[in-house]
């Protein structure tokens, strides 16, 4: 007779990230997982200085804007940017890393788009 296989069981809590912006908000989806929201309003973010603790990390960026956009991420602590999918209005781009405390760029990584102001910094703590 078979053993039945174990079962994992994802436990998620969450807990509140100061952050203190109408429309943005984070908090942690499991232990090691904090989200930070921010959207845009066409060529430039709600938020131009987010903060979060070091860990894994994912940045949710909902397109108000007409024109399609991402959220992409980079840092000396990176090997290499990482980049969200290209949206159009209404959706959502989304990027997930682990980081170490330090400062960080969030950008849009379409075409000229970071040049007329679709950048902001990440403070990790």
């Amino acid at each position: 007779m078979r053993q039945p296989r174990p079962r994992r069981v994802v436990v998620a809590g969450l807990t509140a990230a100061a952050v203190a912006a109408a429309g943005l908000s984070a908090a942690a989806l499991a232990a090691t997982t904090r989200a930070v929201n921010n959207r845009a309003n066409e060529f430039s973010f709600s938020k131009k200085r987010l903060t979060a603790p070091k860990g894994r990390v994912t940045l949710n960026f909902r397109n108000a804007g007409a024109a399609d956009h991402n959220i992409a991420l980079r840092g000396a602590k990176l090997r290499r940017p990482v980049l969200g999918r290209v949206v159009g209005t209404g959706r959502t781009s989304r990027v997930s890393a682990v980081l170490k405390p330090g400062r960080y760029t969030f950008y849009c990584s379409v075409p000229g788009h970071e040049q007329v102001g679709m950048r902001g910094t990440l403070t990790v703590r």
